[in-house]
């Protein structure tokens, strides 16, 4: 089963069909998101007839799209996978196996719109190397982007929102309406850096090197240091090394991430190789670490200028001085200021649509601007309309600039103080989901043996039962009782039962086969789900667990104990209404097992067949 799940979760629209199916066709609380669950709910009959009829990664290794490139999808795709997955055990609020299918998913919609506008779509990626946007020229000829198609086609396959958003907003990130605090924004920032990731391993040395300082700040961003990084990167590349020669994607270069991000040649982190001085589409996400408050200076007056930029420095805010608006987007993204002072004086509808803009942005909306305004007329106090949140009149004096200075600092310190209450509560949360996820599986586990408990044996025999139903195909089970175990305890002790119960369950744990599922229910009997097994498979399985008990002693002082156990089979028919039909006959079949001698398999007719003899001896 896992081995399955290992080779579906690389093809993205295979492994978006099996999720579509597992959701479609059994009813859940909770949407299955993960291959290894769907695989299990939908079963390997079924998955075995899917991958038949549809891999879409043997249909379109090549396809009729000139200016699409194949290979490099695919890579990209597997790459981001490997890196969600390496990114979960970093921000601990999802599930690892759930962000590989939203890593490889996430693009999906690139390679829907290649297959069926392949040459109207071939000419749209002509044009966005040129330099224009991909997603602005989709929406103008098609009417929509990859982003949009892709998120409805992850929303028809039953993949929940909380991962569909982020797919959807994660190339445009400054329009995402995420909490700052939530998961969606979390995954959204694990797909920017995963598509990071991707870029840097299948681009070309000049390129990787402009693209790795942006990675490492959103690593940072995720705190995660630049080491702990670089072995991240490493084990995504070595992964995607093997995923590349099981798929036939070609011989893989591996970037050397040590020495790209610096580590080797001894950069230091704030001396990092410059990137591109142009906007990137995750550029939200801040290189400043530092507490010290950033002012953007716009005023084309040098006299003004130098005026309002010993006040700000008075203030203990740091200024970054412009003259012109030209470029207004670039500054904001790249310096990413808590506070704004613009002159409106010259062009000020200009100005206000741009601070309409900026609002409308994430990164807009905490920033303080300070509008400058010649004089109290209407025309320019109409910036406040905009969205300014206050203004100072040129002519005004010295202190009057202080004290709106002051006012804005304290405005955009409680505003500092707030996000860092926010991060407390985002952090408390993440260990709060760490916290409950100790205790769910705290609550299904039996503390003594490390083996799943009686409560999560019945909800797993539910779920085998509801997919062996459904396929028609067959189940069994097994129970299996130590003999001899309360002689044990009287005996010798609890402390030498313990020790008869771990070595029994180790045992039989590694005796089993990997789809089998093996859980101790009470005291001295483990039940064993066996799905897709018929008769005389399941009693050969329940002879060999038999056997390895049977070599088992249990060292105490100076006498071995032996140890045996007694097996009872069963195996789902027409005339048993749900799984707890199946567990009594099983249990019905151990205990004539230990009636007739202990230190042996039964099935339940074989009991019944024992019983009757008895009964007419």
């Amino acid at each position: 089963m896992a081995e399955l799940a290992r080779t579906i979760k690389v093809d993205p629209a295979f492994a978006g069909r099996l999720i579509k199916a597992a959701n479609g066709v059994f009813s859940r609380q909770r949407p299955i998101v993960s291959v290894q669950e769907a695989l299990m709910v939908v079963g390997i009959p079924a998955v075995r007839t899917m991958a038949l009829g549809f891999s879409l990664l043997s249909n379109y290794r090549k396809g009729a799209c000139q200016g699409f490139d194949y290979t490099r999808f695919w890579s990209s795709s597997v790459i981001m996978a490997q890196a969600m997955q390496v990114l979960a055990a970093r921000v601990r609020m999802v599930a690892s196996d759930e962000l590989f299918s939203v890593g490889l998913l996430a693009r999906i919609g690139e390679l829907a719109l290649a297959t069926v506008y392949p040459a109207r779509y071939g000419e749209l990626l002509t044009e966005a190397t040129e330099g224009s946007d991909l997603l602005e020229l989709e929406q103008q000829t098609l009417a929509m982007t990859h982003s949009d198609l892709g998120t409805v086609m992850l929303m028809d396959w039953g993949i929940p929102a909380v991962f569909t958003d982020p797919v959807r907003y994660f190339e445009r990130p400054l329009e995402a309406p995420f909490a700052a605090e939530g998961r969606e924004m979390t995954i959204m920032q694990c797909l920017i850096l995963a598509k990071h990731v991707a870029d840097i391993c299948l681009s070309k040395p000049d390129v990787q090197r402009l693209l790795i300082g942006k990675a490492v700040r959103l690593a940072a961003h995720m705190g995660c240091t630049r080491e702990a990084f670089v072995s991240d990167c490493n084990e995504i590349a070595h992964q995607w090394s093997e995923w590349s020669k099981l798929l036939q994607l070609g011989d893989v270069e591996l970037p050397s991430f040590e020495v790209l991000s610096g580590i080797e040649s001894g950069i230091p982190q704030h001396r990092m190789p410059p990137v591109e001085s142009k906007p990137i589409n995750d550029a939200e996400f801040s290189e400043e670490t530092t507490p010290d408050l950033r002012a953007l200076l716009i005023v084309p007056d040098p006299a003004t200028r130098e005026r309002l930029s010993k006040a700000l420095n008075e203030a203990g805010i740091k200024v970054f001085e412009y003259s012109d608006l030209d470029g207004f987007m670039e500054h904001v993204l790249d310096l990413q200021p808590q506070m704004l002072v613009m002159d409106v004086e010259g062009d000020a509808p200009r100005i206000g649509r741009l601070i309409r803009a900026l609002r409308a942005s994430r990164l807009g909306r905490g920033m303080f601007i300070l509008a400058l305004l010649p004089s109290g007329d209407e025309e320019y106090v109409s910036a406040i309309g905009a969205g300014a949140d206050d203004f100072f009149i040129k002519t005004a004096g010295t202190a009057v600039l202080k004290a709106r200075l002051s006012a804005a600092r304290r405005v955009v310190s409680l505003q500092q103080e707030l996000e860092r209450e926010r991060e407390d509560l985002r952090y408390f949360a993440a260990e709060l989901a760490i916290s409950n996820r100790s205790l769910q599986e705290a609550a299904l586990t039996d503390a003594l043996t490390g083996l799943p408990n009686r409560r999560y044996a019945l909800e797993r025999m539910q779920q085998e039962w509801a997919a062996s139903h459904r396929s028609a195909r067959s189940l069994a089970c097994m129970v299996i009782d130590l003999d001899g175990f309360k002689q044990i305890n009287d005996v010798y002790g609890h402390d030498v039962g313990d020790m008869a119960l771990r070595l029994a369950s180790e045992a039989l744990r590694r005796v089993l086969r990997s789809q089998d599922v093996i859980c101790r229910t009470g005291g001295d009997e483990f039940l064993v789900i066996c799905p897709e097994t018929s008769e005389e498979e399941v009693l050969a399985c329940g002879e060999r667990l038999r056997k390895e008990i049977d070599r088992l002693t249990v060292d105490n002082e100076d006498e071995a104990l032996s140890l045996s156990i007694s097996v009872g089979v069963a195996v789902r028919n027409e005339t048993m209404a749900n799984a707890g039909d199946l567990i009594k006959k099983a249990d019905r079949a151990v205990f004539g097992a230990k009636r007739l001698g202990r230190n042996r398999v039964m099935s339940e007719s074989d009991a019944q067949g024992n019983s009757e003899d008895v009964s007419l001896g």
